[in-house]
């Protein structure tokens, strides 16, 4: 994995950079997408690579893809100086389909059988927020969802982002012995582009740019749940997943 990983590397920075510093390159100055998948300087200064070209942890001279993406929703949420941070989508969102089943609910344990005492129900509002092909913190993703919705707003008024699911009410029984949890899935958009960073400071420390100013991730997807266009809610899909028979010990307590 280190071999292909080194020569990912190798092939990208034969033809475009990384980040950008250069004595040309000016701090704040908001790049542009050009060359179909990149970012540009005024200086001529093209730069971007994939995310499974960066390294896994930052360094000297060199920053990981989730430092990247953390430190840009930092920004969003808290405004952290010296740092900005933009996307460029490639196209309009992209419906994509039914997600994966998620859970709602814990396992409910039928030992005991019975009716009435053993019906699971669910009645919630569940917040839905934009998910990224890098791996962060779950506390982040409102800062790159306000991101992403801004960028998709201005160039294609498309409804992005945050959302509240639609109240809904569930029973469902459990046999006797077995055990089950609620689960829901619901539509999803995609979108894919540049997301760029622009650092004031080239330093190590927190929220600086490890050598460079500029650093782009390409290719870097967004998904989002696709909200209802009457009332901006999100519709789930609610069911029982698959009972499971109880192993011994799990009726214990």
């Amino acid at each position: 994995m280190r071999f292909r990983k080194s020569r990912l590397l190798a092939a990208v920075t034969a033809t475009l950079s990384f980040g950008a510093l250069g004595a040309g390159t000016a701090f704040a100055e908001t790049p542009t997408f050009c060359e179909g998948k990149y970012v540009c300087l005024g200086d001529g200064t093209v730069f971007g690579a994939p995310e499974e070209a960066y390294p896994e942890a930052s360094g000297e001279g060199q920053i990981s893809a989730r430092q990247i993406v953390e430190d840009c929703a930092a920004e969003q949420e808290m405004d952290v100086p010296g740092v900005s941070c933009g996307f460029y989508p490639y196209g309009s969102p992209e419906t994509t389909g039914l997600g994966p089943w998620e859970p709602l609910s814990s396992d409910f344990a039928n030992c005991r059988g019975g009716n009435e005492q053993n019906n699971i129900t669910w009645s919630d509002h569940n917040e839905y927020i934009t998910t990224n092909s890098v791996t962060v913190g779950a506390t982040l993703e409102v800062g790159l969802s306000k991101l992403v919705k801004a960028s998709i707003q201005t160039q294609y008024q498309h409804t992005w982002g945050q959302s509240t699911g639609t109240t809904q009410s569930f029973s469902a029984f459990v046999p006797e012995g077995h055990k089950a949890h609620l689960q829901h899935r619901y539509q999803r958009q995609q979108v894919t582009g540049v997301f760029w960073i622009d650092y004031e400071h080239t330093g190590t420390g927190p929220f600086e740019g490890h050598g460079h100013h500029y650093w782009a991730i390409t290719d870097f997807t967004a998904t989002s749940p696709v909200k209802n266009s009457s009332n901006g809610a999100v519709e789930d899909q609610v069911s029982l997943s698959k009972p499971q028979k109880l192993q011994p010990g799990e009726c214990d307590a």
